[in-house]
Order: structure tokens, then sequence, then C-alpha cells
């Protein structure tokens, strides 16, 4: 169930209902393919402008309507998607209460929305080798929640990530920042003339408003000196809600890419 950074197209996916093995195991150490000789991705320059776009991932409608694994009604339901934001590891495999909601999800990828009823659900994240790499029980409380997988110092983990709705008023566009590179630290990231300051790891930026438009943004490290990590443009249309997600490449804290989520406002 991945999704083409390049496509502005939605594609809706169904889940295939397939449960863990309860008594599954592993003896041996998983197969990590971790390559860190390699730049981080091209983005195009634009014929007209001469400027260069980080991917862009579009959802519409949000959240997937009908609701698949609930019982609430859908305007009450838990609405989460996942973002593969590590680097080091192969595609994973998500399930949720043992059912198995996206294969082969790569570093950099984002899943649609899928609805739960509220409460606690059982997320296993799990390599294509078969091994389990996360296994926990997280709050899916109701609204829209993005759960990205994410580097620690002890490994993998989860983190929440809570997708407040943001109203677009006067043909205006929403904008927030929400830092998930783990080896580079605090950043602070300027767009035009809106500064995000000291924007921590997984703690996403307010939503700020915005007129459509082409923006320059650029990404520096919060701390002293303060280097400009990478410099990319945005184009922003009018009533859509937007989160620029700071990812690490490899485990280099100056080595940063930017990927923009597009949800409808």
């Amino acid at each position: 169930m991945d999704f083409d950074p390049n496509s502005p197209e939605t594609t809706r996916y169904t889940a295939v209902d397939e449960p863990l093995d309860p008594d599954f195991s592993v003896d041996y150490t998983p197969d990590i393919d971790p390559d860190f000789s390699v730049s981080p991705p091209y983005f195009p320059i634009m014929p007209d402008t001469g400027t260069s776009y980080p991917p862009v991932i579009s959802f519409f409608p949000k959240p997937v309507i009908p609701c698949l694994y609930c019982n609430a009604i859908p305007n009450a339901a838990a609405s989460v998607r996942f973002l593969n934001a590590s680097v080091g590891y192969n595609a994973f495999s998500i399930y949720v209460n043992n059912q198995l909601l996206t294969n082969d999800l790569n570093d950099g990828e984002i899943t649609q929305y899928s609805q739960f009823t509220p409460g606690y659900i059982t997320i296993t994240v799990m390599g294509n080798n078969g091994y389990i790499y996360i296994q926990k029980s997280m709050s899916a409380v109701a609204g829209m929640t993005t759960f990205a997988i994410v580097n620690t110092a002890s490994g993998l983990d989860l983190v929440s990530i809570t997708d407040s709705p943001c109203t677009t008023p006067n043909f205006t566009a929403c904008f927030r920042v929400c830092n998930l590179a783990f080896y580079t630290g605090p950043v602070n990231v300027v767009m035009n003339n809106l500064t995000f300051t000291n924007v921590k790891f997984a703690e996403p930026a307010s939503f700020s408003k915005v007129r459509p438009g082409s923006y320059p943004v650029s990404v520096y490290q919060s701390r002293r000196p303060e280097l400009a990590l990478v410099t990319t443009y945005v184009n922003l249309n009018v009533n859509r809600i937007y989160t620029l997600y700071v990812l690490n490449w490899n485990t280099s804290a100056d080595t940063v890419r930017t990927l923009l989520v597009e949800d409808r406002g």
C-alpha cells in the first residue's frame, strides 16, 4: 500500500485481514541493509522557474470513508495513518490489531488514513524478512493522527502526531513543520517571512495561515553555528493543509530532506 511521492493522484486500498501468528518468534538478527553512501534524493529542476521542489504527497478526501475497522460513526472514528521516517532499514509491513494495513512501506512514504474505534490499538511494525521491530499499544483518539516510525538511541520507535484541524478562510492555506530528523535535533525553518523556531524532534509546530503561492523554504540547525541544512521551494494551493516533514537521509546530523504532505482543508 505504498504511495508514489511523484503522483498527485490518491489511490484507495483495502486492507487484508491476515492475522499474525501469536506464537511467532525470531532467533536471528534482522537483515538490515543500510546504505549511507548514497546522495540525498534528487528533486528535479522545474523548467520554467529553475527551482527545485520536494516530493509532495496529496490526500483527497480526508479521511478515507467508509470506516473499515470500527463500530463508531465515521465522524467520531479514530483516523490513523503511518509515515516511515526512519533511515537505515528496509521496507516495513504495518499491522493494526492483527489487520495488515500496508506492506512495503519504504522510508519517506506515508499511507492514507484508515479508521478505527477510538481507544488503544496494537501496532506491529514488521520487516519483509518477518522480523518484528516494534509491537506496542498506542492510543488512537477520535480525529486524525499520524504515527511515524522513527530512529531513536535504542533502535526504532513509534511517535504519535496529532493532525489538528485548521480552517482556511479567505482563500488561504495552512502550513506547519514537523521535525522527525532524530540525528539532527531541533531545527529552525524559514519560509519567506514566516519562521518556525526551535522545532524539537517529534514535536510539530502549530499551523500558520499563509497565502497560496510558491515560497522558498530553508532548514537550519537550531544550535550554533546556525547552519543551513537544505533549501527548497514549496508550492501551496488554496484551501489546503500542509505539513512539511523534516527527515534525515542518513545518520549524519547535517543530512536532511523534506517531505511535503498536502491534505484537503
